[in-house]
């Protein structure tokens, strides 16, 4: 057993940490639905939740090279692609290292993704 007081074990604990990004998703979603400025609308319901707790396929883990390439991308082509168009979407499926059809829409969103710091 592992933990301060014993109680959870390795595999509670794993399991946790695929839960509570799942539960931090859902918080999020949660305090934008009541208004919270702060907050990231995840455009998510609780099947997203249940699946993410599952470890389903479309989890953030399963997408992040996605992700990760699709916000690389925005920061060496935005200044010359400032949409996504033809010309872009070409160019990222000759530098994507994986399945681009199955990621592309994660990729264009991350693309398109606006971090505000």
């Amino acid at each position: 057993m592992s933990g301060k007081t014993g109680f959870c074990t390795d595999a509670d604990l794993s399991t946790w940490e695929r839960v509570k990004k799942a539960f931090a998703n859902d918080w999020e979603q949660t305090k934008a639905d009541f208004g919270s400025d702060e907050a990231r609308d995840m455009d998510q319901d609780v099947d997203d939740t249940v699946k993410q707790m599952a470890g389903a396929d479309d989890a953030f883990e399963n997408r992040e090279q996605a992700f990760r390439f699709g916000y690389a991308a925005q920061c060496r082509y935005k200044s010359k692609h400032a949409t996504w168009s033809d010309d872009l979407d070409r160019q990222l499926r000759s530098d994507y290292d994986g399945d681009y059809d199955k990621d592309r829409r994660h990729i264009r969103h991350a693309y398109e993704y606006k971090y505000v710091d």
